[in-house]
């Protein structure tokens, strides 16, 4: 005879109470989502720029601290590299973050700054190809359209066709904004701007023989890890200040970004220490549920002890109602995540996004969470003998 599931029983017979607690691991599920969101979209900001680098390989100063503060290498790895057979391009980059005036109320902001060649463009953005020739006057820059309000695009939201020929002061020298494109900012700053290299030594000055990252990409049929061996033999064999430079590959450097900002900044280790107590809040949840459900039952629990039913039946019975609230504490929680992220994005200004990496891992703390909390509720069911009906 097919065997009555006491889990979905005793889940089904008060619906109430199981709503309530339903929602409350719901809710210990949701804090999950949003600060794994909210870690996922530290990670993301951070490798904005990396992303979109038309190279394999990386060389930066030792000294690199982060993509918006790279300290500087000399410029004359540039020629030494692009004359390296095993090299198509050596692209350099001039990375900082400057002050930016409010066209419209005067306040001043930080912004970030990327400073390009004209003709040897590094980033992979289709509207910068067809607008690069913009920058060729050292005081016209494109700004980024995510770029957050208090900037002061004219319409009071957006940077976009409005804004444009309006000026501004950054860093003391007077800009004017040529064109928009979209890259997405980040934590470092809520803004960014593109200008020539020229136009970066006006607004970040600094030694005139120096650049913040030189981008690196080979011949078809070139590996970015032989290549970066390459690289690295070329620098070693040059004295001087070329030596002075570390070589990544692009797999390497997005890593070792993400890698920082999670672990060696405050904000990454808050939302990762943020997980960590949406689990432990969750697991109390489910505790007091499944431990409050042992205790009013104790009497039927008890009374199927005396009619044979053994102790690792009703254990089994814990744990899969323990599972059963995870399953339904799912899904309202991922369609709430989702409205909250797209919320959180647009009212941020930096994108939050589901991953099947964090659908994953949240499922599976789901379960942990509740099955650790039925395992440790299983205590209450040892108060449940049978001597205790009478």
């Amino acid at each position: 005879m097919r065997r009555t599931s006491l889990a979905r029983r005793n889940l089904a017979h008060q619906p109430a109470r199981t709503l309530v607690s339903v929602t409350g691991i719901g809710f210990a599920i949701l804090l999950m989502y949003m600060q794994l969101g909210f870690l996922g979209s530290v990670g993301d900001t951070a490798t904005n720029v990396y992303r979109r680098l038309r190279g394999d390989v990386l060389v930066r100063s030792p000294e690199y601290l982060h993509v918006y503060d790279p300290r500087s290498i000399d410029d004359g790895v540039l020629d030494r590299l692009t004359a390296m057979p095993e090299v198509l391009q050596a692209f350099p980059l001039d990375v900082g973050v400057t002050r930016w005036q409010n066209p419209t109320s005067g306040q001043f902001r930080g912004v970030a700054v990327m400073g390009i060649d004209v003709d040897r463009n590094p980033l992979g953005l289709p509207e910068l190809d067809v607008q690069r020739h913009l920058l060729r006057r050292p005081d016209h820059v494109l700004i980024d359209r995510t770029t957050r309000a208090d900037f002061g695009p004219l319409d009071g939201d957006r940077f976009g066709v409005a804004d444009m020929a309006r000026t501004t002061d950054v860093m003391g020298r007077e800009v004017r904004i040529a064109g928009t494109f979209e890259m997405g900012t980040g934590l470092a700053a809520n803004g960014a701007i593109l200008i020539s290299r020229e136009g970066f030594q006006r607004i970040v000055p600094r030694e005139p023989d120096e650049v913040s990252l030189v981008v690196v990409q080979f011949r078809p049929g070139i590996s970015p890890a032989q290549g970066a061996a390459s690289v690295r033999e070329r620098l070693q064999a040059d004295s001087g200040p070329l030596t002075h430079a570390a070589v990544l590959t692009m797999d390497e450097a997005i890593a070792a970004e993400k890698r920082r900002w999670y672990t060696e900044t405050p904000i990454g280790m808050i939302f990762a220490l943020g997980v960590a107590l949406a689990v432990i809040v969750g697991g109390v949840i489910c505790y007091m549920v499944l431990a409050a459900d042992v205790i009013s039952h104790l009497p039927e629990y008890a009374t199927l002890k005396a009619i044979g039913y053994t102790d690792r039946f009703l254990a089994t019975t814990l744990l899969a109602q323990a599972c059963y609230l995870a399953t339904l504490a799912l899904p309202p929680a991922t369609l709430a995540a989702l409205g909250l992220y797209a919320i959180t994005s647009r009212l941020a200004g930096i994108e939050i996004r589901m991953t099947w990496e964090w659908l994953v891992l949240v499922t599976v703390l789901a379960f942990a969470m509740c099955s650790l909390a039925g395992w440790v509720a299983l205590r209450k069911l040892a108060k449940a003998e049978p001597a205790s009906l009478f």
